[in-house]
């Protein structure tokens, strides 16, 4: 086995996360850009933060980047459900 497919093995904590978020409904994928909006990749919509619910969900070490990652699901206030991952829990 070499040593990246190992690297997947170990995220699989991670991956499985977003994966059961993804099951759940929370579909979309987020970024937070200049911590002023969220983005969501699926749309291409922007939220200000002031319009969405951001609920921290788990924190997982990713071996690929050698960071701690932070699990975040998103709710929008037209129905947009997702996923944020953060190197820092948002708040």
């Amino acid at each position: 086995m070499n040593n990246l497919n190992r690297k997947l093995e170990i995220n699989s904590s991670l991956t499985k996360k977003v994966i059961e978020l993804h099951d759940r409904g929370y579909d979309c994928d987020f970024l937070l850009v200049d911590n002023k909006v969220f983005l969501c990749m699926q749309s291409n919509r922007s939220y200000p933060v002031k319009e969405v619910t951001v609920n921290a969900v788990k924190k997982a070490f990713d071996h690929l980047s050698n960071s701690f990652k932070h699990i975040h699901t998103i709710e929008t206030s037209n129905g947009e459900r997702g996923v944020l991952l953060t190197d820092q829990i948002y708040n």
